[in-house]
């Protein structure tokens, strides 16, 4: 297609081809600026030619063809389209209320709180309707004949039922606690949890909930896709932690796998934490993650003042809202859950075991007694809590469980087991967790990561115990 212009420039351009015997093309482009077409056309030839032109439009030749070039284009491409006027759908409108501040932190607290009332109701019922009749019915009276017909007494007997009399969460038998606490307790959990986590991912609503979380992750050197480890260790710790490979630099990764280990608890915690500290009041629930929200803030902006490094920028896509697919959603649910079976249950079986052989050999009441000045002066616990203190070092739900016992036996008060929950949800990573953490980090940054766990778990508890004190609690 040829482009036309007014009389005059094409005047100007039949011109220039006479007197240089270029071909028109050329001198279109030569005119319109391209340096090596204009080299071809001499400098008194081209100031002649353009001279009336530029004085009446008071421009350059160059801007004047080019204005006429672009509005011909505009006039084909007018010809060749349709404009319809569209409005945003409810989709859109929502996509835009979510990323700003104003409307998107409220709609934020709305999803989270409607994420824990459905998580509190949903696992609760499975657990109370499903679990604990099959628990304390079929399954209590198959595995009593069967192991009572093989060990009628002794180590063994006892190291798989537990201590006899005892419910299924404090007998602390490999088949009694190390079968219920993950599968009658953590796996509801865990279950209703990777359901409303595969929702929000499908709808596209986590990436919006990067964006408005952004200002502020950046305030302690990390970015908006740092809540996404964080969501995903409320589930479990060992993908949180993988997931913190969508960031961009060592110090980071170190700062937010740190800020994991120590303030975030993962599904299967916080599922017992609730059944331990729940009958307190959810009140007392509540101050043990506002002290965690508190740890996590503060830390991070520590290590963002201690470790060197800079924080690069990170362009955070935002995919349009859709609507999840069910096989998808069930897809992504299953494997999650179950990546957490494999990981959790044998490590809660080998905890057990391992505490019973140290309580066969009487190791613990020699630790008990050791650690006493530390456990009593400092922290303002008994002996007894010394057992959920070694667990805690394999599976801390496990360990956050054994003080259901301690609790009803009025061995601890509320403010003892208020500090050890807090403690326990700090001070290490459970042993699965550490694996992982050994891999992204290595020897050196994990040790350096473990012992920051240790000095804020062992801190803040005796913290606690001195408040607790001074207000004569």
């Amino acid at each position: 297609m040829e482009i036309q212009f007014e009389p005059r420039i094409e005047k100007t351009i039949k011109l220039i081809e006479e007197r240089t015997g270029l071909a028109r093309w050329q001198v279109i482009l030569g005119l319109e600026g391209n340096k090596d077409f204009r080299k071809k056309i001499p400098l008194d030839i081209l100031r002649e030619s353009t001279r009336e032109v530029e004085k009446d439009h008071k421009e350059s030749i160059e801007l004047i063809m080019l204005k006429a070039r672009f509005g011909q284009a505009g006039s084909v491409a007018t010809l060749a389209q349709q404009v319809h006027h569209r409005h945003p759908t409810l989709l859109e409108k929502l996509g835009d209320a979510t990323v700003k501040p104003i409307t998107g932190i409220p709609i934020a607290v709305g999803v989270l709180w409607g994420m824990f009332k459905l998580f509190i109701t949903a696992a609760g019922f499975i657990t109370d309707v499903i679990m604990v009749p099959f628990f304390e019915g079929p399954y209590d009276t198959f595995v009593r004949s069967i192991v009572t017909r093989i060990f009628p007494s002794g180590f063994v007997h006892h190291m798989l039922l537990g201590a006899p009399g005892a419910g299924y969460l404090e007998s602390l038998g490999v088949l009694t606690t190390g079968i219920f606490v993950p599968i009658g307790i953590v796996l509801p959990a865990v279950l209703v949890f990777y359901i409303i986590l595969s929702l929000l991912e499908d709808l596209g609503y986590l990436p919006r909930l990067a964006v408005l979380v952004d200002t502020v992750f950046h305030r302690i050197g990390l970015h908006g896709y740092s809540i996404v480890p964080v969501i995903m260790s409320f589930g479990c710790n060992i993908p949180g932690v993988m997931a913190t490979r969508v960031l961009s630099s060592h110090k980071q990764r170190f700062m937010m796998l740190t800020m994991l280990g120590v303030s975030i608890p993962c599904m299967a915690q916080t599922a017992v934490v609730l059944t331990i500290v729940g009958p307190f009041g959810l009140g007392w629930v509540a101050l043990i993650y506002l002290i965690l929200m508190s740890i996590f803030v503060g830390m991070g902006a520590l290590l963002n003042r201690l470790i060197r490094g800079e924080t690069p920028e990170i362009a955070i896509e935002i995919p349009p809202y859709r609507m999840p697919q069910l096989s998808n959603l069930l897809m992504k649910t299953c494997l999650r859950t179950g990546q957490f079976l494999l990981e959790a249950i044998p490590w809660v079986l080998v905890g057990i075991i391992i505490v019973n052989v140290l309580y066969a050999l009487r190791i613990t009441e020699f630790m008990s007694r050791v650690s006493s000045p530390l456990l009593g002066w400092w922290l303002g616990l008994p002996e007894e809590a010394i057992y959920p203190l070694i667990i805690g070092f394999l599976r801390k739900d496990v360990a956050t469980g054994l003080l259901a016992p301690l609790r009803d036996a009025n061995v601890m008060n509320v403010y003892q087991i208020v500090t050890t929950v807090t403690i326990l949800v700090i001070y290490f990573p459970c042993a699965a967790t550490f694996a992982v953490f050994l891999k992204e980090l290595g020897i050196r940054d994990t040790a350096k990561s473990t012992a920051i766990m240790l000095i804020f778990a062992f801190g803040v508890g005796g913290l606690l115990h001195f408040l607790f004190s001074l207000f004569s609690w």
